[in-house]
């Protein structure tokens, strides 16, 4: 017997579910490296504020010129960073909404195949109801006539 319409769609379907299921991995990746990317310049805030606060404390003891410059040096250099760790988190960010529309998309693939399958579905099951129906009429239409043909 062949294949019903919806059956030969479920290889289909399958596929678009995988293509779906990789792009939803692939965008829960790229959001756990922007977690961690945001948690690393958590940090370098922290840190960045944490040397300032003890530059201010040492500088008010009193600090040599070296000592300063040292100071200015690793904060400049902490700032670099901060700076360098909000481009990063910029491109990261790119990466997780592009990651996201292809997730998008693969969905509406899915659903797409999803609701053609289920309108196949439908019209299968009309015309299964209909055989049925036919079937049930010609068994009620034959006994009818065995039974008046015996009277």
């Amino acid at each position: 017997m062949a294949l019903k319409r919806s059956e030969r769609f479920k290889p289909l379907h399958r596929l678009a579910q995988q293509s779906e299921d990789v792009a939803a991995q692939t965008l829960g990746k790229i959001q756990r490296e922007l977690n961690d990317q945001h948690a690393r310049l958590d940090e370098l805030v922290m840190y960045h504020e944490d040397y300032r606060r003890r530059f201010s404390q040492q500088a008010s003891k009193g600090m040599s010129i070296t000592q300063v410059l040292s100071y200015q040096k690793f904060i400049s250099q902490l700032e670099t960073a901060i700076e360098e760790q909000k481009r990063q988190i910029q491109r990261v960010n790119e990466a997780c909404n592009a990651s996201r529309a292809d997730w998008h998309e693969e969905r509406k693939k899915t659903q797409v195949m999803e609701k053609v399958m289920l309108r196949y579905r439908k019209q299968e099951q009309v015309l299964q109801n209909r055989q049925e129906q036919r079937r049930n009429d010609e068994f009620v239409s034959t006994q009818y006539w065995h039974k008046n043909l015996k009277e």
